[in-house]
């Protein structure tokens, strides 16, 4: 099916596209220069601190007010290859996530510019994109606290046990970590991006509603 297109929305098309690849290229540009980072600079990992109960911040102010300790920030300067492999994985999901996306918005556009708004490869486009924002956003979270957790094993720091999560420890003077617990609702729950799960829930539904769309246009082509 022929469709005749108005000029200044095929300006406006193109200029998406050229928006599109331009973010994706800097997405490329961006992983490229966060990859040589991860392999050769240091690593930071920020972690839950627990001192002692008798150890309190000398900050000042009020008699009685309350203030405690929260994270401490651990510098590893010779991190396995495990645990740099792992420290990159989530912003390399989300790198890929990104590039995919404006490859979508690239071939959409030009499938809209050709006459065709809607068509299987809209649906896929946006159920696959839809399904891997909300897996990535639940995961990533899931794959940088296990960095963490294998950094602090290398390590050899002092890391309390589950079941004293949230208890100071007996041992006077001396520093514990409580780093998250992976696969805990409260994890799962504090760490999840949220705002990328609704975007995916979005997608979701668009791919319903496109894939209304490919019906409707089916029907409409048998028409003519």
């Amino acid at each position: 099916m022929s469709t005749d297109i108005d000029p200044a929305a095929r300006l406006i098309g193109r200029t998406v596209q050229a928006v599109a690849a331009g973010i994706a290229l800097v997405a490329i540009a961006g992983g490229l220069l966060f990859t040589w980072l991860r392999i050769s600079a240091s690593l930071m990992f920020t972690v839950d601190l627990v001192p002692p109960s008798d150890r309190v911040p000398r900050i000042g102010g009020p008699v009685g007010l309350e203030s405690f300790y929260r994270t401490v920030t651990l510098i590893d300067e010779d991190a396995s290859w495990w645990v740099r492999t792992l420290a990159w994985l989530p912003n390399a999901l989300f790198g890929l996530l990104i590039i995919g996306g404006c490859l979508f918005v690239i071939t959409q556009t030009n499938r809209m510019l050709r006459g065709r708004t809607f068509g299987r490869a809209t649906t896929a486009g946006l159920t696959a994109l839809g399904i891997a924002s909300i897996v990535i956003a639940v995961c990533a979270p899931m794959i940088d606290a296990q960095a963490t957790l294998v950094a602090l094993g290398d390590l050899g720091v002092n890391v309390l046990g589950i079941p004293g999560r949230y208890d100071p420890p007996e041992v006077a003077g001396t520093d514990f970590l409580a780093p998250d617990v992976i696969g805990t609702p409260g994890q799962i729950l504090g760490d999840t991006h949220w705002i990328v799960v609704g975007i995916g829930g979005i997608l979701l539904l668009l791919a319903v509603v496109a894939r209304r769309g490919e019906r409707l246009q089916r029907d409409t082509e048998g028409l003519v």
